[in-house]
């Protein structure tokens, strides 16, 4: 991603289809820049939150992530702020990881349902070793099926810090409560005037 030095006020750089931000990190002071709306958002869809990628800054190549985004209330698609952490090779990152569920639809209308106790988790590791999100296929699961943090596939440079049995979700049975009739709350409210009699 090709960033650029902010000088113009942030009207005037919105104006010019550019979102204004800042990059800084350990070893270098805090930067106004800039960059084509179009260029923030592929590199947000593809590199989420936690994942670090190359981006140039006059003519010098940063290893970053994407930290923090703000969007407008009303228009959360529309990208107002970004702030970028520029990491080192030596550095640990901490991220936040979704844990996104895929195949869930086999239990549309199946009797069963999947009982989700975990929806993140936290995770580091080395710049160039990140993912953006913890994906898990969950189209062949049976009832009482259970997938833990231990079960989850990430490489093996991203150390998830969390307890390894701890349950990320399992597999249970619809039970429908049946409700009570008219006829079954009568029959308990002549028992009760029965026993007030007694």
């Amino acid at each position: 991603m090709k960033l650029e030095l902010r000088t113009e006020k942030l009207r005037k750089v919105r104006a010019a289809h550019k979102i204004p931000g800042v990059m800084f990190g350990k070893s270098i002071e805090s930067t106004s820049i800039q960059v084509e709306e179009k260029a923030f958002k592929d590199a947000l869809k593809t590199y989420g939150k936690s994942m670090t990628f190359e981006a140039t800054l006059d003519g010098k190549k940063h290893q970053v992530y994407i930290q923090n985004v703000s969007t407008q209330v009303l228009k959360p698609d529309e990208v107002i702020h970004f702030d970028l952490h520029r990491v080192s090779e030596t550095e640990t990152i901490s991220a936040v990881l979704h844990i996104v569920l895929v195949g869930k639809e086999v239990f549309f209308d199946s009797g069963l349902f999947i009982h989700e106790e975990l929806s993140e988790v936290h995770a580091e590791f080395k710049p160039g070793h990140g993912i953006s999100k913890i994906t898990v296929d969950v189209s062949e699961l049976k009832e009482g099926d259970i997938i833990r943090v231990k079960d989850l596939n990430v490489p093996e440079d991203v150390k998830i810090k969390a307890d390894p049995e701890h349950v990320v979700l399992e597999i249970r049975e619809v039970k429908v409560v049946p409700e009570e009739t008219e006829e079954e709350d009568e029959e308990v409210v002549e028992t009760e005037e029965a026993a007030d009699e007694e």
